[in-house]
């Protein structure tokens, strides 16, 4: 087990989004953590006879979970969170797939968050804790520690950090209680290792997986978070060959936040503000130019970490949207447009689950062929085995299913591939 004190705090952009779901926490005094403990009562029961109707086709029932969060997969497993109840005093973190639930780690629930990651490669989810005052006023503490999401052990951990993530990835700040749009103080954690990083080119804007980038919104750099090496600056890059002035400037703006990924999106500025800007997206780890996104963000990026794509859903001045994927190191794997809006539910397994044209669909990945669509309940959250997480009728209760044979591909609907 790795152990580090906080080093210094820096400060850091938090966007208005996240304020509305953090709360603060005051960092003094010694060190706790979360622990992982027996899995205790049943978290997955059997489903009823009716349980798979309506979902999208493809998929057979396996078992319901009941659980108070909102569950989201990270590697092989779906994480979801229960409330103190019942003489419980501990919020409860529960790590479980279709053969059931696999681990348990609690946490005080007076100040808590998760931050997914890799650890040296293997999916993470890092959890935090918090210890109250003696005197019961508030929190005296807070630590992250990095929980391995296949088996719950931990991978390392506990470390020091000033309050909750601010969602862009293993950043953490002590949030204040109103809304503002002033910067906070922040750590960011090294992804391998804990250890927080010395942030020598500035604040960190983001991190994903042990890359992150440091600087202001108009002049920032990437970074490998183990080692402190600078991987490229913004003075650096060039956007072409998308169509951007050779007088425009480079900044960054969190589009699509709060995680993009392996991809980051540039916003390329005419100074003289003769044309509009130019939304490139950038490999993270390299800075190079992979591809443009028209029209301007509609909703947050998708991410699948099993194929590192991005999916990028926008909207065209006239009315019409269009998804857009990406892949570090592949480049643009497709563009497609839809008349009417288009919203990603999940992606897995080499699928991407979307509501699009007022119909479900199942799009394959790498080519953005639309393989079935209809009146469907969609998927919510996928395995890379293709084990999904369905939504039901019941609030707090959610259907996990396994896929059969994918039906044979077909084109539906009046959209088209760029």
């Amino acid at each position: 087990m790795y152990k580090h004190k906080l080093r210094g705090s820096v400060v850091v952009g938090v966007s208005l989004a996240v304020l509305l779901g953090a709360t603060g926490c005051l960092p003094a005094g010694e060190q706790s953590g979360a622990q992982r403990v027996d899995v205790g009562e049943p978290l997955m029961t059997a489903s009823d006879s009716t349980a798979g109707e309506g979902l999208f086709p493809g998929f057979d029932v396996n078992s319901e979970v009941r659980i108070d969060s909102t569950p989201f997969a990270v590697g092989g497993s779906f994480i979801g969170s229960a409330f103190p109840r019942d003489g419980r005093s501990m919020l409860s973190f529960y790590g479980f797939d279709a053969t059931g639930t696999t681990w348990r780690v609690d946490t005080n629930p007076t100040c808590v968050g998760t931050a997914p990651t890799q650890v040296r490669g293997e999916a993470a989810i890092v959890i935090l804790d918090s210890s109250t005052r003696n005197d019961g006023q508030g929190v005296s503490i807070t630590v992250a520690t990095a929980f391995s999401a296949a088996d719950g052990d931990v991978l390392w951990g506990p470390t020091e950090v000033p309050g909750p993530s601010s969602g862009t990835g293993l950043l953490f700040a002590n949030t204040p209680k109103a809304l503002t749009s002033e910067r906070t103080p922040a750590t960011l954690l090294d992804a391998a290792s804990g250890a927080v990083v010395d942030e020598s080119a500035g604040p960190a804007l983001y991190e994903h997986h042990g890359t992150a980038l440091e600087g202001t919104a108009d002049n920032f750099s990437a970074i490998d978070s183990r080692s402190g090496e600078t991987l490229w600056a913004s003075a650096e890059l060039s956007p072409d060959p998308f169509g951007v002035s050779p007088a425009a400037s480079a900044r960054y703006e969190g589009s699509y936040g709060p995680s993009t990924g392996g991809l980051v999106i540039v916003e390329w500025a005419d100074p003289a503000g003769a044309v509009a800007p130019v939304s490139v997206i950038h490999d993270l780890r390299t800075g190079a130019p992979l591809g443009r996104v028209d029209g301007t963000p509609s909703g947050i990026a998708a991410v699948d970490d099993a194929s590192q794509t991005v999916l990028f859903t926008s909207q065209y001045a006239e009315g019409g949207y269009v998804v857009t994927a990406a892949r570090p190191g592949k480049g643009l794997l497709w563009a497609k447009e839809f008349a009417s809006q288009a919203q990603v539910s999940t992606i897995g397994a080499g699928m991407v689950y979307a509501q699009v044209d007022g119909q479900a669909a199942r799009i394959d990945l790498d080519s953005g062929t639309i393989l079935t669509s209809g009146q469907y309940t969609l998927p919510m959250a996928m395995l890379p085995n293709g084990t999904a997480l369905f939504p039901t009728d019941q609030a707090g209760t959610y259907t996990v299913a396994t896929p059969r044979k994918m039906p044979a591909a077909r084109q539906t609907g009046p959209s088209s591939v760029r």
